[in-house]
């Protein structure tokens, strides 16, 4: 209501009311035809458009309670970073808050925000690639969709996507690399915090798991990932996959012969609980992605502002905030000795531990807007999926064991073709079989006289 009277000031419709606070008290007074739900009369309707905010508030309702806390985590922050982009853009025109929805979903104006995305507006690096300007545009264009089913903007505007080279950021890592990614976690969480960490690396790299699905990896829990072991039902031992993981499916998958070997080091009286459970890295001491007041001053005395922000993984600006007000940190009272780190703070330690280990999967190109990338969590399950496809298994299992509800995500991210030494190996194998094949144009008895004229020589 505070941005309303703010706009309806500026206007001039305060004034020219009377002193009437909103427009729905002023279409009251003058009366005019039904009053439709919300407040609106009928006849005028036509001529009212909704804010933004409206609009956003109704929409995030709607999709609070249809998707996952985590999706509307993510709708959230994206439709609040194009907010701030474009009330920006009208603050250079001299005008105030985020205007009307109309106004916001034009072609003009989402090819603005397209720009400004891909400009590195409200991010913490210099510019966004374009792959994730499409991902942001698709939570903005779902929005979109949203208000025009409700009638609140005449129509969709067509906005064409940016041309991706290659969808996948980053690639598969090698065995040597990984190898080398086990060598640097003691340089990155400690010695006390070693072996908790490598085991969530062996994890992923014998699962294809994704730092979620690690971090509910459980002995013994069945509403989480867990394994199943042979029994009358089934030969060899495999993974259970509860609904309420990211696909939304009961699933069980082949456990690979790694992983059991791994498990098998487990004594099965301590086969409880966890079965990764990574601890806090040793020079940090501290739980989830934000600091207390306490952490944050002690990290300060030794740490810039720029190092702080790397280790959780966020923005200069925001480790700024946190220093001028407090209230923005965790409470000590939230630090808690059974709390577990949570699956993005997982994930930002793995991605550290790759650039120690500088296992660079993506090299920096200014023009086509890529970033140096060291390998993270995702980096080795693509390496598990590229092993196994050059082992030979097939395009069916392999999507089985990722999880994929289709093969052609696989191919497109995961780059599942067989790798250049793979194939060389094939061809190899062909040219050796033809040659034994034409070798043996003999029959038994004439490679016996054979053997005995070559012993004569």
């Amino acid at each position: 209501m505070q941005k309303e009277c703010t706009n309806r000031l500026i206007s001039g419709e305060y004034i020219a009311s009377g002193g009437l606070i909103t427009a729905e008290q002023d279409l009251t007074r003058h009366g005019v035809g039904r009053v439709l739900a919300g407040g609106m009369h009928q006849e005028q309707a036509s001529e009212y458009s909704r804010s933004w905010d409206e609009c956003k508030d109704q929409y995030l309702a709607y999709k609070k309670t249809r998707v996952r806390d985590s999706s509307f985590a993510d709708t959230t922050s994206r439709l609040n970073i194009a907010e701030r982009i474009l009330t920006g853009r009208r603050e250079d025109q001299g005008l105030v808050g985020t205007g009307s929805i109309k106004e916001c979903c034009t072609l003009g104006s989402l090819e603005y925000l397209q720009d400004r995305l891909l400009a590195g507006d409200e991010c913490r690096y210099d510019w966004r690639s374009p792959m994730t300007v499409n991902s942001s545009m698709g939570v903005i264009m779902a929005f979109v969709r949203y208000c025009a089913r409700h009638e609140w903007i005449d129509k969709v505007p067509y906005l064409e996507k940016l041309e991706v080279d290659n969808p996948m950021k980053g690639r598969p890592i090698t065995e040597a690399e990984f190898e080398a990614m086990l060598k640097a976690v003691p340089k990155v969480v400690g010695e006390n915090a070693t072996g908790s960490w490598r085991r969530v690396l062996q994890i992923i790299w014998t699962t294809a798991f994704r730092v979620g699905d690690v971090m509910n990896f459980s002995w013994d829990d069945k509403s989480q990932i867990h394994p199943l072991w042979p029994d009358d039902r089934r030969e060899h031992p495999t993974i259970a996959i509860p609904s309420k993981q990211k696909n939304r499916k009961n699933q069980e998958v082949p456990m690979l012969p790694e992983l059991e070997t791994l498990l098998d080091t487990t004594p099965e009286d301590a086969r409880t609980g966890w079965i990764a459970n990574p601890l806090p890295i040793d020079s940090e001491n501290f739980f989830g992605d934000r600091p207390t007041p306490k952490e944050l001053a002690k990290l300060k005395k030794r740490l810039s502002n720029v190092a702080i922000a790397e280790q959780f993984g966020v923005s200069e600006t925001a480790v700024r905030k946190w220093l001028a007000d407090p209230s923005r940190l965790k409470a000590e009272s939230q630090i808690s000795e059974v709390q577990r780190l949570t699956k993005e703070r997982v994930g930002r330690v793995l991605g550290l531990i790759g650039q120690k280990a500088d296992v660079v999967v993506q090299e920096k190109d200014d023009e086509l807007r890529k970033r140096l990338k060291y390998a993270s969590a995702h980096d080795i399950r693509r390496g598990c999926a590229q092993r196994l496809i050059n082992q030979g298994v097939s395009a069916e299992t392999l999507k089985l064991i990722l999880r994929h509800s289709d093969f052609a995500t696989t191919e497109k991210f995961y780059g599942a073709v067989k790798s250049v030494q793979s194939a060389s190996l094939e061809i190899r194998n062909l040219d050796s079989k033809a040659a034994n094949e034409e070798a043996s144009q003999f029959n038994p008895s004439e490679l016996e006289k054979l053997r005995k004229l070559l012993s004569q020589l």
